[in-house]
């Protein structure tokens, strides 16, 4: 495992209030990726993003929320109600837990309904709050990260005590998105948030 500050998914200008479209997991799956944070006990080379702040990205945004003008910042937030409304609920399958270069995290495949909302979040994007400029790229796939890695470090043992913990991990519930300013810590190795702008799908 490597240290992900300093990649350039995370090289903002700013360290505060850059603006994201994420998925909130719900109970039942929150509950069940803290239990399987405990494969992070005494490793002092990967964080532990804390429960209320575990999300799946579906998108990052060009500006921060001090940066964007605030018509088109509303004018994204219509886009976003529309597009929820339009919306049925969803889930996506999760797998086991697996470290990667940077991180332990769950992840799963990124399925036509994925696919279509991270499609109509990045059309609502390119015409309002993201105008004029290029799009940060989209997340690889839908996934949850339970701690990022801060330092140099052995991947293979925290992959082994996650393996150990087994169990399933419950399937991301989609039902809405979250719009909202996020903040990175980056000698914590964490990223939270202040308040969010909640838009339910339709039923």
């Amino acid at each position: 495992m490597k240290r992900f500050f300093g990649e350039p998914a995370t090289l903002w200008p700013s360290m505060r209030n850059r603006l994201h479209v994420y998925v909130l997991p719900g109970d039942e799956l929150r509950s069940a990726l803290v239990e399987r944070q405990r494969a992070l006990d005494d490793v002092d080379y990967c964080s532990v993003q804390p429960a209320e702040y575990l999300h799946a990205t579906v998108q990052q945004l060009s500006h921060t929320n001090d940066e964007a003008d605030p018509a088109a910042v509303e004018r994204f937030i219509g886009r976003l109600g529309d597009l929820a409304a339009s919306t049925k609920p969803f889930t996506v399958p999760l797998a086991a837990p697996v470290v990667d270069d940077f991180s332990l995290g769950v992840r799963g495949p990124s399925t036509p309904e994925w696919s279509a909302l991270l499609d109509g979040v990045r059309a609502a994007a390119a015409e309002t709050v993201n105008a004029g400029l290029p799009i940060p790229n989209p997340p690889f796939a839908p996934h949850v990260t339970l701690g990022y890695g801060v330092a140099e470090g052995s991947g293979e043992r925290i992959q082994r005590a996650s393996d150990a913990l087994g169990g399933p991990v419950p399937p991301l519930a989609v039902a809405g998105l979250h719009f909202l300013a996020v903040h990175q810590d980056t000698e914590r190795g964490r990223f939270t948030w202040d308040t969010t702008t909640e838009l339910a799908f339709g039923r």
